[in-house]
């Protein structure tokens, strides 16, 4: 037993050198695809978008964002110039090819923004790469009738409309009149938006038998709250008397008119009163048609004395 005693420890040695040899492989092994796993989680970053603006505030323009080149920068400033003439331009613009759609698309994207500012009265436009955004207030009902026609035609080749929220210009009073004649209904004064210009001509329609339906109705900002329910209510009460007009005024309502009778006149006094929100006033001066005496009925149809 002795002579072979002097081996284990070489013995045992060995075994623990294939134990660590054994342990390290393994590691190597499970370690060796964390670098591609590693590489794989990593954040894949888009693109930035090439960004460009022009604001609009009082008297003065403010540029901002990047232009492909010096050139374009000033073909840009050129356009500036025709379109806001008036305007004292601040130029913030920083010149940059990277990332920048085509030139041209580009350069037709940023003179219909620009086209569309000059129609506001405050406000900005601003293009991300060839996607185009618009805020602010107009300066009159023409220009945002004008500059609705704009969005919803052709448009740039490539641009796209992603926000829209140009407001009509303010209206302060916000007058609405509608005035009942022999054949026609003409509504005059502001209007919200289409929405409630649609839903005004399609009350008229129901509620009035005349065959004309005059629409002069212009868009505008600042129509008092319940505006929409205070004038159904006063084109109802319009729609029982033979002829008149209601005139609204901020929160102030008017209507005038001939009544077929004294009844129908209290009536529509009373159904006004009833029927319009709170925030709103009304005066009303209604005159009737005289009713017809029984002595005058007859001698209306009597055959006349030869």
């Amino acid at each position: 037993m002795s002579e072979f005693r002097p081996m284990l420890l070489p013995l045992r040695l060995a075994a623990s050198l294939v134990l660590i040899f054994a342990l390290g492989a393994a590691i190597g092994v499970a370690a060796s695809p964390a670098e591609p796993l590693k590489k794989t989680a990593a954040k894949v970053e888009a693109p930035a978008a090439y960004v460009w603006s022009a604001t609009r505030i009082g008297s003065g323009l403010r540029l901002r964002g990047t232009v492909p080149s010096e050139e374009v920068r000033r073909t840009l400033l050129g356009m500036v110039k025709a379109q806001l003439p008036d305007l004292a331009v601040v130029d913030r613009l920083k010149i940059s090819a990277a990332g920048a759609p085509p030139q041209e698309q580009w350069l037709g994207a940023v003179s219909f923004g620009l086209k569309q500012l000059s129609r506001l009265q405050r406000g900005s436009v601003r293009l991300l790469n060839i996607e185009l955004k618009l805020d602010g207030e107009a300066r009159s009902a023409a220009d945002y009738a004008e500059l609705r026609n704009a969005l919803a035609g052709p448009l740039p080749t490539g641009l796209t409309i992603t926000a829209d929220t140009v407001r009509p210009p303010t209206a302060d009073p916000f007058v609405f009149v509608a005035d009942l004649g022999k054949n026609t209904l003409s509504l005059s004064g502001s209007v919200p938006n289409e929405t409630a210009r649609k839903q005004l001509r399609d009350l008229s329609r129901r509620l009035f038998e005349r065959p004309g339906l005059d629409d002069r109705l212009e868009f505008a900002s600042g129509a008092p709250k319940d505006w929409n329910e205070a004038v159904a209510a006063a084109l109802r009460a319009l729609s029982r008397l033979d002829s008149g007009k209601i005139a609204m005024s901020g929160l102030a309502v008017t209507i005038e008119g001939v009544a077929p009778d004294k009844g129908t006149a209290v009536a529509v006094s009373y159904q006004l009163r009833r029927d319009l929100p709170e925030i709103f006033s009304t005066s009303e001066k209604l005159s009737w048609k005289e009713a017809a005496t029984p002595r005058a009925i007859a001698a209306k149809g009597a055959p006349s004395a030869k």
